[in-house]
């Protein structure tokens, strides 16, 4: 018998799009909550036009399409908050009090609500009410460091750490507020800033800097932290940071000589340069496999370096199962990536793909106790 995911009987109505929202709502989905998308029906989601990135952050949800600017669609929403537990909204400050949606007047309908606002700088401040993507935010939290006169040779992140971060934090606000409503009997308004967000996962350079506290170097100095090429023309990462005996055990491995081996983390960045130009070399005659094998049997922190096309069949990534098929009712087989969490050695699977905009406007809408007079005139718009 399957174990019951922890969320199960959450109802969350999402109105955050792109890509925090719909990320935090998919760690929440996969766990159980019956997530339900709120689009407008007259093109959704502006991701939907990627639908490998759509696909990705929406599986296990439902989708339905209300235009929220005309009666019929605002008072359907208000009857689905009675039914919910969080609304998540990812709009910039004041746009659900224009729509006659903000937290006071949807806890007319479910006084217990949480609700969640997810925003490029929070609903306070100066700059409450601008817009930003992942770019502008991480340069605003320090994240970029671009020498003056430069700024024409920077490659740009491909990670959206800001929007990462907001996301896994604005799940954490999710049920953390439903404990609290749970436990004392206090449903909060929870105000996710991806500056914020951005900002926090600086701790560990901004409070030494601040300071004037010795920080730990980031990325570690030591030589044997990189990436290397190998004889088969596959790359292999090493990555000591400060560990001597297992510097000493990589010489013993490699083969280098004992005046390299004895030197202590001070000295090996002192003569940085040169001793990993000797690294690369020596690993340059070894196959990547053959090199692994004998890394692991060291105990020396290493790993290959994957192409898209290679992750899949790391054998740790499939002995973990992340890797997962969904095949839909008529026959398609779509890969998804799993949600890390194991619960009691349970794994979260995927049960429904990303769903089609508006594909459950009805049945949502019937579960909400609307007639049907109701919902076609919903639909109408």
């Amino acid at each position: 018998m399957t174990a019951p995911l922890p969320l199960a009987g959450v109802r969350i109505l999402s109105l955050a799009h792109l890509y925090p929202g719909p990320f935090a709502t998919m760690l929440l989905a996969d766990l159980g909550a019956d997530v339900i998308i709120v689009e407008d029906p007259r093109g959704g989601d502006r991701t939907r036009r990627f639908p490998g990135h759509f696909e990705a952050l929406n599986r296990n949800k439902r989708a339905i399409a209300l235009d929220l600017k005309s009666r019929d669609g605002n008072d359907a929403f208000l009857r689905l908050v009675r039914t919910s537990d969080v609304v998540l909204e990812g709009f910039r400050p004041g746009v659900m009090a224009r729509l006659g949606l903000d937290a006071d007047t949807l806890r007319r309908h479910r006084p217990d609500l949480v609700f969640v606002s997810i925003s490029g700088y929070g609903q306070d401040g100066p700059m409450h009410g601008h817009g930003a993507h992942d770019l502008s935010l991480q340069a605003a939290a320090g994240m970029l460091r671009v020498p003056p006169g430069r700024e024409h040779e920077t490659e740009l992140p491909s990670l959206v750490l800001g929007d990462i971060a907001a996301a896994t934090s604005a799940a954490l606000g999710i049920v953390s507020a439903l404990y609290q409503r749970r436990t004392q009997d206090h449903a909060p308004v929870v105000d996710v800033s991806m500056l914020d967000c951005a900002v926090a996962w600086m701790a560990p350079y901004l409070v030494p800097h601040m300071n004037g506290l010795a920080g730990a170097r980031l990325p570690p100095q030591d030589p044997a932290y990189g990436v290397f090429a190998c004889a088969d023309g596959a790359q292999i990462t090493l990555s000591l940071s400060g560990e001597d005996h297992l510097w000493r055990s990589l010489c013993g491995l490699l083969g280098l000589d004992d005046d390299l081996a004895r030197l202590d983390e001070a000295a090996r960045i002192r003569d940085r340069r040169r001793i990993q130009d000797r690294l690369r070399a020596v690993i340059a005659t070894r196959a990547r496999d053959e090199l692994m094998v004998d890394l692991e049997l060291a105990r020396v922190p290493h790993g290959p370096v994957c192409t898209l096309d290679e992750v899949a069949d790391v054998p740790q990534i499939r002995a973990r199962e992340l890797i997962v098929d969904h095949t839909d009712p008529a026959g398609g087989t779509t890969r998804y990536v799993r949600q890390p969490l194991v619960f009691d050695g349970h794994r979260t699977g995927v049960s429904c793909r990303a769903p089609r905009l508006g594909e459950h406007t009805e049945e949502v809408l019937q579960s909400a106790g609307l007639t049907a007079p109701e919902i076609d005139r919903v639909l109408a718009r």
